[in-house]
């Protein structure tokens, strides 16, 4: 059974109720953050995810994602010299907050583990207790 977690069949048509961070999506919560940073138009905002990501995100990709942040108000669009500045809105800005904020409840205990897995910090320190 698969079921269907896009912004437009889950929020678009449900009344005011705002996404969740799974709703919301990986990679519209890291446009919101980068766009809560600084307004920039769409190259600018490739590089950025590019930097972030370590993965090259699309035309094809990033402007539909923009159009939907937009219809669902957390995003604005604005025309300055023949190019379109994207910004994030308050709904928009909130929206992220409190996306993150789940996020980050959700895997810390798993980035946690994972981190100090890899580094034996851990393990030094429970070695340091027993002696």
């Amino acid at each position: 059974m698969s079921i269907d977690m896009s912004v437009d069949k889950h929020i678009l048509g449900t009344g005011p109720r705002r996404p969740s961070e799974i709703e919301l999506g990986i990679l519209q919560m890291q446009v919101l953050w980068i766009l809560s940073r600084k307004s920039t138009h769409g190259y600018d905002l490739m590089k950025d995810l590019r930097d972030l990501k370590k993965k090259k995100v699309t035309q094809g990709t990033l402007y539909p994602m923009l159009q939907r942040l937009e219809e669902l108000g957390l995003v604005r669009r604005e025309e300055m010299d023949r190019k379109v500045i994207y910004h994030v809105t308050p709904l928009g800005k909130q929206v992220m907050t409190e996306a993150c904020r789940d996020f980050s409840r959700t895997f810390f205990g798993i980035f946690n583990d994972f981190v100090c897995g890899q580094c034996h910090h851990g393990e030094m320190k429970n070695r340091k207790k027993l002696e």
